[in-house]
């Protein structure tokens, strides 16, 4: 969903858009991929996909696109390597405690299901949030120091400012390898997007 920018520097949306439905934009960029996205997709094994996916757990285009992303990356088991990067708009008041349950979760082995549930939640509150990551094998203790611990929030704000650096304006917004879709995504653009990128990069 594309939002605006106040002068603080905070993420709004003016009310059209809250009810109008993302459209899908598509750009292929080349060989003129940002420095922080072509950092991350040399991380990736070979024959693999890297999907840098900035985004809001609350934002409804977020979810939606997550939705359409999930059984593809599950279809495709092993090449395809899903990055979050946190982009908690101001106009949700549950996304950066969603955010950091995320971050306090991503060394669990059940990483991906905190994610799935925390998008589909109804309830962002810090209470839910918790409940999810402990059923998901957080311990408790450990989970509420982590976030509670400014690196948790300095975490989440560096991924906000990479956002604002690729010249984000709106989430949600991802990398499939070299080509940007921006605005909410349809299940069919991205497996092309996915499939594509599959192709370039060979087998395993």
């Amino acid at each position: 969903m594309k939002v605006a920018r106040s002068a603080s520097g905070a993420f709004f949306a003016p009310l059209a858009l809250l009810v109008a439905l993302a459209s899908p934009v598509l750009v292929a960029c080349g060989g003129s991929v940002p420095p922080a996205i072509r950092d991350e997709l040399a991380r990736a094994p070979r024959g693999t996909v890297t999907v840098v996916f900035f985004t809001d757990f609350q934002c409804p285009f977020c979810r939606r696109t997550h939705a359409a992303l999930a059984p593809l990356v599950a279809e495709r088991e092993g090449r395809v390597r899903v990055v979050i990067r946190h982009v908690p708009l101001h106009m949700h008041p549950d996304a950066r405690t969603a955010a950091r349950a995320a971050v306090c979760t991503e060394s669990l082995p059940a990483r991906e299901a905190v994610v799935d549930a925390l998008y589909r939640a109804p309830d962002l509150g810090e209470a839910a949030c918790e409940e999810i990551a402990l059923e998901h094998g957080a311990e408790r203790a450990a989970y509420q120091r982590c976030v509670a611990d400014p690196a948790t929030d300095a975490r989440i704000d560096s991924d906000t400012a990479m956002f604002r650096q690729l010249g984000g304006d709106g989430v949600p917004m991802m990398f499939v390898d070299r080509t940007l879709l921006d605005g909410s995504q349809t299940r069919r653009t991205l497996e092309t997007a996915i499939d594509e990128a599959l192709r370039r990069n060979g087998p395993i």
